[in-house]
């Protein structure tokens, strides 16, 4: 039963309107994607004060225009590494809890944590995203075997994991695959299917996020034409993928890519481990102070920490 913290959180989203939000069409749709542009152009206030406190060290690199942090337990040498790709729909920045969520990864998987902050839209496509997040994770290939390397998104991050899975596979076929991927409400076929969009029209009434049209409407802004084929992983071939973690909230529209994604992972021999959170909301793990969040995040340890060499 959720908590009355999370209840209330719940509730607040509710009355803000969130889902409404980015619910826009037209020329209001123009105007969030430029407000969106300008929100990506401020620097990441960045929780130092946390991070010294819970004893991390933090290095800003500078990957081809983009920042990128690498984050480990200070004095240490980790064994694994894990790529963080953060959420927001490819348009919204990320924020402090993202580097917190980093630094409590790196403590708990005894791992070095890489957290780009990559191109996003309306300005960049999602080619350039990818090619963005490979070449951070080509520099980690040259410090950690490939089995030792986990891949961790939330929401859009989560969709990216497997595009970037998918674009390796089919451009650069010699580079090899992470050891695993951790899912948090990835979005797996933008946009999605007629019967996935049916039962997102039906989820839809739980979900204080994401409403369903923002697929529809965000798909051409990413990927067109040749491109689009990296925003559906459940329309392409994923054969050879590593095993995957997923999390899903049955109050988020997101759940509707569940069964479809369970069919395909068995088409294609992928290993899959579901993780449901009865009533919980879209990226329910990211409300760092609601119990349920706590839970959550100790599972996602645990699936970091699942197979490879450790």
């Amino acid at each position: 039963m959720p908590s009355l913290r999370y209840k209330a959180l719940e509730k607040m989203f509710s009355l803000i309107g969130v889902n409404k939000m980015l619910d826009k069409e037209g020329e209001q749709w123009n105007k969030l994607l430029a407000d969106y542009s300008g929100k990506q152009k401020k620097p990441l206030k960045v929780p130092y004060k946390r991070l010294k406190k819970d004893g991390l060290e933090l290095i800003k690199k500078n990957f081809d225009g983009a920042v990128v942090y690498a984050l480990r337990v200070r004095g240490t040498k980790p064994k694994k590494a894990v790529l963080y790709l953060f959420g927001g729909g490819y348009i919204l920045p990320p924020d402090p809890g993202d580097l917190i969520l980093c630094g409590q990864i790196a403590s708990a998987c005894d791992a070095e944590v890489w957290f780009p902050i990559y191109p996003m839209a309306p300005d960049h496509r999602l080619i350039e995203t990818l090619e963005c997040t490979l070449s951070v994770y080509r520099h980690i290939l040259t410090r950690y075997g490939h089995e030792s390397i986990r891949l961790f998104g939330t929401s859009s991050g989560g969709g990216q994991a497997m595009s970037l899975c998918l674009y390796i596979k089919n451009k650069y076929p010699e580079i090899p695959l992470p050891g695993r991927l951790v899912l948090q409400s990835p979005g797996m076929q933008v946009p999605p299917s007629d019967a996935q969009r049916g039962k997102m029209e039906r989820l839809k009434k739980y979900d204080v996020m994401i409403p369903p049209v923002f697929f529809d409407r965000i798909a051409p802004v990413l990927a067109q034409g040749e491109e689009a084929y990296l925003l559906s992983p459940l329309l392409c071939d994923i054969s050879g993928f590593p095993g995957i973690d997923v999390f899903y909230g049955t109050h988020e529209v997101m759940y509707a890519y569940l069964d479809d994604l369970k069919a395909h992972c068995e088409r294609y021999g992928v290993p899959l481990c579901a993780h449901i959170g009865e009533g919980m909301m879209h990226c329910w793990g990211a409300m760092e102070f609601v119990p349920e969040a706590k839970a959550v995040r100790q599972e996602y340890f645990k699936a970091l920490n699942v197979g490879g060499k450790i």
